[in-house]
């Protein structure tokens, strides 16, 4: 019977032990802490930047010079085609007034009715004072350029101040650029750009005009630039895009693009910084303007060397643990 008591007693201490063990919460804490990211930042450094403006564009005429006849008569010879690049003062087609053409049939008409040989003789005479006489007045480039549109022929009459070709002169092509028009206050006359276009080295150009109408299709500014180059110029309706540097040079803190994320929703900018504690904290960011892969941070005021995550940080928590790799 005592062995029976002293078992009893052993078996309730075991199960009172368990009850208390199960109102106790469940496992012990876990002393590791929470999981650490892996991820790979870089430090922010100050860059030289210049105040830019990006905008689409492509190769327009700013305005054509009309090759036009001084007088009735006919084109006695074309010496251009349509896309030739000519010079300036050098010699596009020649006119020849109504007056000796009616001179020169007149002759030749007196040839086909001779019917004896004083006759013939005569008009003969006249025919080669006619073609001694006949004036063909040379119509020249007045500036160097490309020909854009024929409107006449060799042989064809044509009218007193009658079109016969058009020029586009070389400093009339111009680079159409398609500004933002939140932009374009900061756009002056003579601006340093550079153009860019598909199969072409980048072209230097200044901006010539800032136009007053906007873009039919997307409302921005339309800025004229003039190439500076003697390179052959591209041909017309080519696109491209320019960059029109519209401020100086100045030395700034700057953010890798790596490290910017934007919010789908909100549209924010932000930047995941690594604490000194190990942690990714994500703070909004303002950014000026970019070049080469980094942007000029704007703000926050943060110190040169201050670490930006640039891998591992897409969907990454606030405040995560973090270990920057090597």
């Amino acid at each position: 019977m005592k062995h029976a008591r002293i078992e009893c007693l052993i078996g309730a201490g075991l199960t009172l032990a368990a009850l208390i063990g199960c109102q106790g919460g469940g496992d012990p804490p876990d002393p590791s802490g929470p999981p650490t990211v892996a991820v790979r930042a870089r430090a922010l450094e100050a860059r030289t930047f210049s105040d830019r403006v990006t905008a689409q564009g492509q190769w327009r005429s700013s305005g054509e010079i009309a090759i036009t006849a001084p007088f009735a008569g006919q084109v006695d010879s074309l010496g251009v085609q349509l896309g030739d690049r000519v010079t300036a003062g050098q010699v596009l087609c020649c006119l020849i007034t109504r007056e000796a053409q009616a001179t020169l049939r007149g002759a030749a008409m007196l040839a086909t009715q001779a019917h004896d040989p004083s006759s013939r003789k005569e008009a003969t005479r006249a025919a080669e004072l006619a073609r001694r006489e006949l004036v063909r007045v040379p119509l020249t480039a007045s500036r160097s350029g490309i020909v854009v549109r024929l409107s006449a022929t060799t042989g064809g009459e044509v009218a007193e101040s009658a079109e016969i070709l058009a020029l586009l002169p070389n400093d009339a092509v111009v680079f159409e650029a398609h500004v933002p028009a939140s932009e374009a206050s900061r756009l002056r006359v003579g601006q340093e750009a550079s153009i860019d276009g598909e199969g072409c080295a980048p072209r230097g150009a200044v901006v010539q005009r800032v136009l007053p109408v906007a873009g039919v299709n997307d409302q921005s500014t339309l800025v004229w630039l003039r190439p500076v180059s003697d390179r052959a110029l591209p041909e017309l309706d080519r696109f491209g895009t320019a960059v029109i540097t519209v401020g100086s040079a100045r030395r700034v803190l700057a953010v890798p693009d790596s490290a910017v994320v934007q919010d789908d929703l909100t549209g924010e900018t932000r930047i995941a910084l690594v604490t000194p504690a190990g942690q990714a904290v994500w703070t909004p960011a303002t950014l000026g303007v970019g070049a080469g892969g980094w942007h000029e941070l704007a703000a926050p005021a943060l110190a040169p060397g201050s670490l930006v995550i640039v891998e591992g940080h897409r969907g990454l928590p606030d405040s995560t643990r973090v270990q920057v790799a090597s």
